[in-house]
């Protein structure tokens, strides 16, 4: 057994025997002076980083890093498991990458490969020619390969008809792939110099094993890409030869989230969620986006766990999968959990690198609660960077708070009108510069802001799942329909709204304290109209639901209940 561990053990058994209904403030002050003497998220990350690495979503990185959380979790004397949000025909797990150009002079490179790309069989050695920018140079690529000898492309893919013939020139095994500045990718930021950014196209991994892109793709650093350039403006032949561990496996493959449960001791069925993405991006190790996020849930889990604290509602600390490419496991989990959403009282996600946590957007019905739940903070805990004035935490209050947008799991939970948080973190450390780059590793991370957030993530929500009532959702706005990439529809909206499942606009099931179950409404009614207005759809159904909900306590809904016209008054 790992010292550390026997270390967690004893410490949860000899934990203050903090009971039910104890105050606030004796129970933020344990988790406070836990964090302060015993803080191991700087362990959490050292091993996430240095042990398991970059964590794209479907690779055996990731599987292996879920795992290890689900210990952890265990350790702590939660429940834990691994719960599946989604499926893939194939994995992509990259190993190692190298290159470096050999002739007309020698150059080691710096390069990466977007995801779901093919690799090389060992070192790949070839001739480097110019991308084709119109029909005539095509023409002569393709009589050159034709004739035999080892080739590599450099630059961008070209679009439309030229692309499609340039990707079918490459099916030949004489090409082993393209080379391309960073800058051409549209990928990196300007403002660092020589970053380099790597994505893929996930929709590759829904598609048969067969149909997998064998062809290499190495992204150069804008530096020795300019050093390239000038090689081929030259009269002497280029040469370059890559190694590109990129490996492809058959699926299928399941897409977990991890999930761990603090039962709740009055409320065990109503949840305050901690929450943050596990995946990552795959060319560094994904240290802030988002180590930082898990191991702050991780360090969270542990310090409320270690204080004996015991809530009144669940807290459910959840790892997601699956976000890099369009919050794919936390918007499954709402969908699967669609008629539950009126029982989670606040999400809180951490997903913003690896500044300070001082301030949270809150509506102005919350606020009471919150004040109160942040004072041990503000009255106890010293900001971490010397040169702040002001307390180290703070409210920022509005009447109404709108859906947060695509960029990170939360918004899946704001979409349905779920209360759902995003922390506002400050500080010196430029969050674009190690963003889905190469630098974003361990090195980076600030141990003292992470200290701080994980502790005041486990005080506030503590507070929260503490609270005798669900936190307001009054002034919390539901997403419209649609959006980036269709994550939001009507449908789901009503269904977590209200607390059911429609086929159309038929109930398919109800939940018994969800809106539509506290008014009486059956599996089978078939919504016809709200008040006056005819429904015909999901979305015409959200519409005049949402019209009449702000305006009126109780709105009067119309179904078809076997044959028979039925009022019903509901209170959204």
């Amino acid at each position: 057994m790992h010292t550390h561990r026997l270390a967690a053990m004893l410490a949860f058994a000899a934990s203050p025997a903090l009971l039910p209904g104890q105050g606030h403030a004796e129970i933020a002050q344990e988790i406070i002076r836990e964090g302060a003497a015993n803080s191991r998220v700087m362990e959490f990350q050292d091993a996430l980083c240095h042990e398991y690495g970059s964590r794209l979503t479907g690779s055996r990185a990731f599987d292996r890093a879920a795992d290890w959380a689900v210990r952890e979790f265990r350790e702590m004397g939660l429940k834990a498991e691994l719960v599946a949000w989604g499926e893939w025909k194939v994995r992509w797990d990259r190993e190692q990458w190298m290159g470096r150009m050999v002739a007309p002079s020698a150059l080691e490179l710096q390069v990466a490969c977007p995801a779901w790309t093919g690799g090389t069989r060992g070192i790949a050695r070839g001739a480097l020619l110019r991308m084709p920018k119109d029909d005539e140079a095509l023409e002569a690529l393709t009589d050159r390969v034709s004739s035999g000898g080892q080739y590599w492309l450099y630059g961008a893919l070209p679009r439309g008809q030229r692309g499609d013939r340039v990707r079918q020139l490459m099916t030949q095994e004489n090409i082993h792939g393209i080379v391309q500045s960073a800058a051409s990718t549209g990928w990196n930021d300007s403002r660092y110099p020589n970053q380099i950014r790597v994505f893929g196209d996930r929709t590759a991994a829904l598609r048969p094993f067969e149909d997998r892109q064998r062809w290499a793709q190495a992204v150069v650093r804008d530096d020795q890409s300019a050093q390239l350039e000038a090689a081929l403006d030259g009269a002497e032949p280029v040469i370059v030869e890559f190694e590109l561990r990129n490996r492809w496996t058959d699926g299928p493959v399941t897409l977990n989230n991890v999930v761990a449960d603090l039962k709740g001791s009055e409320f065990p069925d109503e949840y305050v969620i901690i929450c943050a993405h596990l995946d990552s991006w795959h060319q560094a190790t994904g240290a802030t986006d988002n180590g930082t996020g898990t191991c702050s849930t991780l360090e969270a889990a542990r310090l409320i766990t270690a204080a004996g604290f015991q809530p009144k509602r669940t807290i459910r600390f959840i790892l997601w999968g699956g976000e890099e490419q369009g919050l794919l496991g936390s918007r499954q989990y709402v969908v699967q959990n669609r008629t539950r959403m009126h029982k989670v009282s606040a999400v809180f996600n951490h997903d913003s690198g690896t500044n300070w946590a001082h301030a949270l957007t809150i509506a102005k019905s919350q606020k009471d609660d919150f004040s109160k739940i942040i004072e041990p903070i503000v009255t106890t805990m010293q900001p971490p960077a010397a040169d702040h004035e002001g307390p180290a935490f703070k409210l920022r209050a509005f009447t109404s708070i709108k859906p947060a947008g695509g960029g990170s799991d939360h918004a899946s939970f704001a979409a349905v009108g779920v209360p759902a948080f995003a922390w506002s973190l400050t500080g010196p450390v430029p969050y674009g510069r190690g963003w889905h780059s190469q630098w974003d590793t361990y090195s980076i991370v600030r141990p003292e802001f992470q200290q701080h957030n994980a502790t005041v993530f486990a005080v506030i929500a503590a507070g929260v799942a503490d609270l005798d009532h669900m936190l307001s959702r009054a002034g919390v706005e539901r997403a419209k329909p649609g959006g980036r990439g269709g994550r939001v529809n009507a449908q789901l909206i009503v269904e977590t709204w209200l607390g059911l499942e429609l086929d159309g606009v038929t109930v398919k099931s109800v939940t018994a304290d969800g809106v539509a179950g506290r008014s009486k409404l059956m599996v089978g009614d078939r919504v016809v109209a709200i008040a006056d207005e005819p429904v015909e759809d999901a979305p015409e159904l959200l519409a005049e639901l949402r019209a009449l909900a702000a305006d009126q306590e109780v709105v009067p809904v119309f179904v078809d209940r076997a044959g028979a016209r039925v009022e019903i008054r509901m209170r959204p």
